[in-house]
């Protein structure tokens, strides 16, 4: 009875310990883009960063320098993460706005 007993704590211990231990997700299984976050690294996040330098400028004259742009956000429904256009419009209001509530 106790070697069963024995043998029973190890099998449920063992289950779940290789419960705790298996996560089920190949580290291939995502990009390093749709892990970093989905805008990250895409053409959205390359416009976004042109566009808001740009609409700090249309805001602050176009000889002033722009500071560091914010990471991008997410694509709104209806924009791709692979458009850079998207990417542009929105950094470019996000610029706008910026400039305009900075004291500088």
């Amino acid at each position: 009875m106790k070697n069963l007993l024995i043998i029973c704590f190890v099998f449920i211990s063992s289950i779940l310990l290789c419960s705790f231990t298996f996560s089920g997700v190949s580290p291939n299984q995502f990009s390093d883009t749709e892990m970093i976050g989905a805008a990250y690294g895409s053409e959205f996040s390359k416009g976004f960063k042109d566009g808001w330098c740009e609409g700090w400028k249309d805001v602050k004259g176009s000889l002033s320098m722009c500071p560091m742009a914010p990471m991008a956000p997410m694509p709104k429904l209806g924009q791709s993460r692979d458009s850079y256009r998207d990417g542009y419009n929105t950094g470019f209001k996000a610029g706008m706005r910026k400039a305009n509530s900075s004291r500088y």
